[in-house]
């Protein structure tokens, strides 16, 4: 979706209220969808779109100066090759031909004035033209509603281009325009939750592939402009604490008909921080699970037609007692969660409590060692070594010994304990791999089979002393 059709979604419903025929105080309050005419192929409002950002460039590039439709017709037809020039000239004339709008503005006169103060009057406009036509020579360019329009299209509120915003803060306070500054903190903010509400969605639904790899293309930029963010914000509020500042800022309010206190800058800053710790985390979080695989796409699986092939066609035996023993719980009368399922869940509630800011390092982004790995080589790494220093070990002897178990027996570190045959220095850099061409097959106590065409065995490397010259 472009940034006019961003625009046009945000604002179609408002122009279906200014053309709506309801009745003030109708009790008929329902709704139904309109149904709007036209070819229903967003044909002509493309080409409307094409010609709105291209006027903007050439507005620049001549100082606002007039565009021959032919000019036009010819950078149009790079995207389509046989545009003829009377549709571009209904465009134009469309564009070029002002609508009125109705619009009720609040009037606050003084107390002498025929409108009392806090009476709403009816007002309407007609500069609603985006493209203004020459009569004779048919020349045209953007009107000042027109490039308005551009200009908000083109303004789509995105977090890697909020830290220019974050610099305006300062430069507010430097020049003592002290009301722009929760203007302008809210939009950072609006950016900071767009995005912080984008994580949710592909946490809740991570069927959208591609919106995964954006993140993960974007990893290094949204941290980097979050730092950014964070550290122009904090430089605000430490000129906030400057001993002028507050002199100033008190002669200041006092010529204002609201009432303003300094706190009210310095809480609008310390929400956009607090925004930044929350969404850093969560960006955080999100890149540590994707990359250690446990954000997995659920939508596209059919559970029932799933439950049903498992009717018509049980699963063997072997493999319903591995299920059952391993996802059943060990008493039928209560069943309690585990510990560790809910370590993450209290370390997030204790770090969202914090009262410091903080913004993840680019150091720290990447995803941690695993913790089960690290306790399987801290607590079978030293026999291991030792085992392999009397004789090299097979992958299909490691797993008839049961190196691939510890902590009673208990615990399965089948997959660590592959690890060590794939990244030979984590139990030691003198170790090596060997093959052997001879398949293997093992089926374990739990119903699992693992087969391979060649058979992995870890050995002690061979260190030979180079030959001394005699």
């Amino acid at each position: 979706m472009t940034a006019w059709n961003k625009l046009l979604v945000a604002t179609t419903r408002l122009l279906d209220l200014h053309d709506s025929a309801h009745e003030p105080g109708s009790p008929f309050v329902q709704v139904t969808q309109e149904q709007r005419r036209g070819l229903r192929d967003g044909y002509w409002l493309d080409l409307g779109c094409l010609l709105l950002d291209y006027l903007l460039e050439v507005d620049f590039a001549t100082n606002s100066a007039f565009v021959t439709q032919r000019r036009c017709l010819s950078h149009l037809r790079g995207e389509y090759p046989s545009l003829p020039a009377d549709d571009l000239s209904f465009v134009i004339n469309l564009l070029a031909t002002p609508s009125e709008i109705h619009y009720r503005e609040w009037q606050a006169g003084p107390a002498g004035d025929e409108l009392a103060p806090g009476d709403r009057s009816v007002r309407s406009t007609k500069r609603t033209a985006l493209i203004e036509k020459q009569g004779q020579t048919g020349q045209v360019r953007l009107t000042p509603s027109g490039r308005q329009a551009v200009t908000l299209a083109s303004q789509v509120e995105d977090l890697l281009y909020s830290e220019y915003d974050a610099a305006k803060v300062v430069a507010a306070l430097s020049r003592g325009d002290y009301a722009r500054v929760p203007d302008i903190t809210q939009q950072i903010l609006m950016a900071i939750r767009a995005l912080t509400q984008e994580l949710r969605r592909v946490r809740e639904n991570p069927t959208h592939e591609g919106k995964l790899a954006a993140l993960e293309e974007n990893e290094r930029h949204y941290h980097n402009a979050l730092s950014t963010i964070q550290n122009t914000l904090l430089s605000a509020r430490a000129q906030l604490a400057a001993p002028g500042v507050a002199e100033h800022f008190a002669h200041w309010a006092e010529q204002q008909e609201t009432e303003w206190d300094l706190r009210m800058l310095s809480g609008a800053i310390g929400r956009v921080l607090n925004a930044i710790e929350n969404l850093s985390r969560r960006l955080s979080e999100l890149l540590s699970d994707i990359a250690e695989g446990r954000i997995q796409s659920m939508g596209v699986i059919d559970f029932a037609g799933l439950a049903q092939r498992l009717l018509l066609a049980p699963p063997p035996q072997r493999l319903q007692d591995a299920v059952v023993a391993r996802m059943m719980p060990l008493g039928t009368q209560v069943a309690m969660p585990r510990v560790e399922t809910l370590l993450p869940l209290v370390e997030t509630r204790r770090a969202e409590r914090s009262g410091a800011a903080l913004v993840f390092d680019e150091a720290g982004d990447r995803p941690g060692a695993d913790p089960l790995l690290a306790r399987y080589l801290k607590a079978r790494g030293p026999a291991l070594r030792q085992r392999l220093r009397q004789a090299p070990l097979s992958l299909p002897e490691a797993l008839r010994e049961g190196w691939h178990r510890f902590d009673d027996e208990a615990l399965d570190c089948l997959p660590q304990l592959l690890n060590t045959f794939v990244d030979t220095q984590l139990l030691d850099d003198q170790l090596s791999v060997g093959i052997d061409d001879t398949p293997f097959a093992i089926e374990l106590p739990d119903g699992r089979r693992i087969e391979g065409a060649v058979t992995p065995s870890l050995r002690v490397r061979e260190t030979t002393l180079p030959d001394q010259d005699v």
